[in-house]
């Protein structure tokens, strides 16, 4: 081979395995930022310590409400998701919420604690409290008490769900083994309990938390350790995303974007965890011929048909290396 040529193979066949290392670098990048988890802000107020409840604003950008668990001031603190920073304290007055567990915002822009926490399954006052979206800044606010009472006596319920087009709310129970899902009536009363019915559905067990996405065809379910991802029309779950380890895993939230959802913790400087979210096309049916497209996925399960990113810039590496290869090859059969 002439002396110049050899020059020219050594470099190039350098330079396509700079390519293909590069390229496998920042594949394995690409993939981690569609899959992996990821810790936003810790809530580090001293007055959070067992954060049992978490819902995005409508309203605000990048705020979000939690409530402590029992034995704390019934206030809703607003948080800001970037920092985890308190910029907005809640009192409710007048009625006092004894075991609020769960909190959740309806299509208006109301928001509705739900004071049903009962672990030794006993209480027969528990309720749902509703208020006008509070926002930033300090606010005390008599919110308006809906009395429940259970088909089957006392349960101890973390979930509250709210469609936000329709406006219809269901509970979840906290089984040992397995939950229920109960349906509240589309209108509820002040003036006495409110009976929700019994809608035959097989729940997860020890569900801590639940939130239902924007037009309200899916429906997300925690546990301490696992997310499941419900067709909320059928409710048959379609997904299940592993949490990362938590202290104890109470509270989740979609984020208005749809594309994600936030989970949070009991405990001091709690983390607020993001979790990448992909669902369906979620708009109002309408008339097509087209062919249907693919269940709804979740988290790390879901991928692109394509490859995605980390697809493309492996064929252009190939492509590269290949090319510099039999141009190497081409210098050398002429020499």
């Amino acid at each position: 081979m002439n002396p110049r040529h050899r020059r020219l193979l050594i470099p190039g066949l350098l330079i396509a395995l700079l390519i293909v290392v590069l390229v496998s670098s920042l594949a394995r990048r690409a993939d981690g930022a569609e899959a992996g988890p990821e810790v936003v802000s810790r809530m580090s107020d001293p007055r959070i310590t067992e954060s049992s409840g978490l819902a995005v604003s409508v309203k605000h950008d990048d705020l979000a409400y939690t409530i402590n668990d029992s034995g704390h001031a019934p206030i809703v603190f607003a948080v800001k998701i970037s920092t985890g920073a308190v910029v907005g304290a809640t009192t409710i007055t007048g009625s006092t919420p004894l075991d609020t567990e769960a909190i959740a915002i309806d299509g208006d822009g109301e928001l509705w604690v739900a004071d049903t926490g009962d672990n030794e399954e006993r209480r027969t006052d528990v309720a749902l409290y509703a208020l006008p979206e509070p926002g930033p800044g300090n606010h005390s606010v008599a919110a308006t008490r809906y009395p429940l009472t259970y088909p089957s006596g006392p349960a101890d319920v973390e979930t509250l769900l709210i469609n936000p087009r329709t406006g219809a709310k269901q509970l979840v129970t906290k089984g040992l083994f397995a939950g229920e899902l109960l349906e509240l009536p589309s209108t509820l009363s002040t003036d006495h309990a409110n009976e929700p019915k019994v809608a035959g559905h097989d729940m997860p067990a020890l569900v801590t938390d639940g939130v239902m996405s924007a037009d309200g065809r899916y429906a997300l379910l925690r546990t301490y350790s696992v997310v499941d991802l419900y067709d909320a029309r059928t409710w048959k779950a379609l997904r299940s995303d592993t949490t990362p380890p938590q202290p104890q895993g109470e509270s989740i939230a979609i984020e208005r974007s749809q594309k994600s959802y936030l989970i949070g913790s009991e405990g001091a400087g709690s983390e607020l965890i993001r979790m990448p979210l992909t669902l369906a096309a979620a708009t109002t049916p309408t008339p097509s011929t087209a062919t249907a497209k693919p269940a709804a996925t979740s988290g790390a399960d879901s991928k692109d048909t394509d490859g995605g990113f980390a697809g493309s810039i492996w064929l252009w590496a190939v492509g590269g290396a290949v090319l510099v290869v039999a141009i190497a090859l081409t210098a050398r059969r002429r020499a």
